[in-house]
């Protein structure tokens, strides 16, 4: 499996300087919003005087503004995904059923290909555990832990490719190994480097891996967690300091690991301070989302709210309307226009195809509210969040109560109401336009400086310093600034 090099270290004018490995699978130029968290937190990393070596996956996108604003002293390196003997035979005999297949096409073979797009569109995105149990042993269930073990051995493939490439390219100034999932098998290969070098390994989880409680269907098998509970197990039993994006998380994980509740601290992902679009406002109360909803039932209980708002206050469209951006419409996407149809909204809501993140940032905008969905996990806070927080848009988050977003929330300006509560989603957005007619206008949220992500990574930078051998060490890189 060879490597890429995407971008070249920059500072080798410098003197030798404390290095930390990063084995993150997202990093640009991927631009998944898994990248993000570590595209912004290596900036802080370099202010404190450390040089970041990052290997990631090798994938088809390229974004050379976002890899030419990484920091100087900086490498990145790419491993490409390798086939898996089984994929490949998949491959082959898919190959072979078409072929058999193709000839004798007709108007019958094409209703069927439609029946099959229609139970896709049917098919839902996630499983809970307790779905995957009920299906467990039918054909589907039975697909689904073939699917998850295919899906592990491809990411340990990978993991130890990460780990045998920076065993290659340490050096003596490297101190600490950082691993960032999901997709957490990227903890595996930190833990096989940390045993091979005797580096401390930290643990950054963006999200819950055994304790996730929602799966994508695919490979939603109770195989995938017992595999999650082995190799978390293993990781986190190595792990010098173990990361968790929100404070209930860690506390979860302490829970389920509490011999090590002491090496666990939480990071949040924090409001970033780059530059935005300004805010436009006009005339118009414009409700606003951009990114990924898992659940149907998510956008159709906002909906419903709206409704009984626009028939309440018998808005028209030119006054009011909601516009989603992301990958929806499509076969086995949510199907968003369909929702407001039902809901007697199509001419109060647009579908916006994934645009580049600059477009949607310029997207969001032109809000006067922003929305925030639930996400995977009552313990997690979606990145959505903070993004949303630095727009001038009164912020309306479906959380369910208790939720690490909901906690978040609560001294702030924002909305937080159940997820499936569509009387409080209503009562927010007739309130919030009420307000918009009386001549008031949102203001940002994100200046408490709690929530910045600078804040965030000082929290990390600090535990990761008492890591260092050397206390004179320690103390300059906690201090510098």
């Amino acid at each position: 499996m060879s490597e890429r090099v995407l971008l070249a270290n920059r500072s080798s004018h410098l003197p030798p300087h404390p290095r930390v490995f990063l084995i993150s699978y997202h990093f640009p130029p991927d631009r998944t919003v898994g990248a993000r968290r570590w595209e912004k937190l290596a900036h802080f990393f370099t202010e404190r005087g450390w040089g970041v070596d990052v290997i990631t996956h090798d994938g088809p996108e390229h974004d050379p503004d976002r890899m030419a604003a990484l920091p100087e002293d900086m490498s990145v390196y790419a491993i490409p995904d390798t086939r898996q003997m089984p994929e490949r035979m998949e491959d082959l005999m898919h190959a072979a059923y078409r072929a058999l297949h193709h000839t004798g096409a007709s108007a019958d073979t094409a209703a069927s290909g439609n029946d099959k797009v229609a139970a896709l569109d049917s098919r839902p995105q996630t499983l809970d555990r307790n779905e995957m149990r009920r299906t467990a042993y039918t054909t589907r269930g039975v697909l689904r832990a073939y699917w998850a073990w295919r899906w592990y051995e491809r990411h340990i493939s990978w993991a130890r490719a990460a780990a045998q490439l920076a065993v290659r390219l340490r050096r003596p100034e490297h101190f600490v190994v950082i691993t960032s999932g999901p997709p957490h098998m990227t903890h595996e290969g930190g833990r096989l480097l940390s045993v091979r070098t005797g580096l401390p390994l930290v643990m950054d989880m963006r999200d819950p891996w055994s304790l996730s409680p929602r799966i994508y269907e695919g490979h939603a098998s109770p195989l995938w967690y017992r595999l999650a509970e082995r190799y978390e197990k293993a990781a986190i039993e190595r792990a010098a300091l173990i990361v968790a994006n929100t404070a209930p998380a860690r506390d979860a994980l302490a829970e389920r690991y509490p011999a090590r509740r002491d090496d666990m601290i939480a990071v949040m992902n924090g409001a970033d301070d780059d530059p935005l679009p300004p805010s436009t406002h006009t005339s118009r109360f414009v409700i606003r989302y951009a990114g990924t909803i898992y659940t149907r039932m998510d956008p159709l209980f906002l909906l419903r709210g709206v409704a009984r708002v626009v028939r309440e206050l018998q808005l028209a469209p030119a006054e009011f309307g909601v516009d989603f951006l992301g990958a929806f419409d499509g076969p086995g996407q949510i199907q968003i226009s369909a929702i407001a149809q039902s809901e007697g909204l199509a001419d109060f809501v647009t579908v916006t195809p994934r645009q580049p993140h600059a477009k949607a940032m310029e997207f969001m905008a032109g809000a006067t509210m922003l929305i925030t969905f639930a996400g995977w996990s009552t313990i997690t806070i979606p990145a959505k969040t903070f993004e949303c927080m630095r727009f001038d848009a009164w912020l309306l988050a479906l959380s369910d109560r208790g939720s690490a977003n909901d906690l978040l929330l609560r001294d702030t300006d924002a909305d937080s109401v159940d997820t499936d509560d569509i009387d409080a989603i209503a009562a927010a957005i007739r309130r919030r336009y009420q307000a918009f007619r009386r001549g008031e206008r949102p203001v940002h949220i994100a200046q408490d400086e709690r929530f910045s992500r600078r804040t965030q990574a000082g929290i990390l930078l600090d535990a990761i310093a008492r890591l260092l051998p050397q206390p004179d060490r320690r103390r300059d890189l906690a201090t510098r600034s």
